[in-house]
């Protein structure tokens, strides 16, 4: 509604200044200003609308990835909790999530006191996220990291040195 109310006032505006003349004579030139005018500005209002649309479905399927990643994270901690270890595999976490979509491939890797649960990009222009949910004595600590460019790159795992979890690099943390 807002769309067509604005390109409805710039049409009248470019109408207006163009209508000036009253005679007959110009009026075919008017015409022709009026179409030539409309055809150039049409496209570049359109390019701003859809421009100004691209960038937040974008935000919205890496912040799905990124809560879905957080949630292996805390799921993952219950798990440890009631089976004193880590499950290899997305649906054993029982969250629902389909290891494959159309934007992300979700899969775990387990090591000795430590998973990592990651989102891979299928498309060119989303960032891949992990997780990692370390044993640290009796306690598990978790952390979030982003790839720093997008692509269908499967993100290097974070690290602990015995003190603090790190991201790796060309990684970066994120609060979860």
């Amino acid at each position: 509604m807002l769309l067509n109310r604005s390109f409805h006032l710039l049409y009248r505006k470019i109408i207006l200044l163009l209508s000036n003349d009253t005679s007959r004579i110009y009026s075919y030139r008017n015409r022709q200003r009026k179409v030539v005018i409309t055809t150039l500005t049409l496209p570049a209002f359109f390019a701003t609308v859809a421009q100004a649309q691209w960038p937040p479905t974008l935000k919205a399927q890496e912040s799905a990835a990124k809560q879905y990643v957080a949630a292996m994270n805390k799921a993952q901690q219950a798990y440890y909790i009631q089976n004193t270890g880590f499950t290899s595999s997305v649906s054993n976490l029982g969250l629902g999530i389909k290891p494959d979509t159309a934007n992300y491939q979700y899969s775990i890797n387990t090591e000795n006191k430590v998973v990592f649960n990651y989102a891979v990009s299928n498309q060119a222009n989303l960032k891949s996220f992990v997780g990692g949910v370390f044993l640290a004595g009796n306690k598990t600590q978790t952390i979030l990291c982003l790839n720093a460019t997008p692509g269908k790159i499967k993100p290097p795992n974070p690290m602990y040195d015995g003190l603090d979890l790190y991201c790796a690099a060309g990684t970066g943390k994120i609060a979860q």
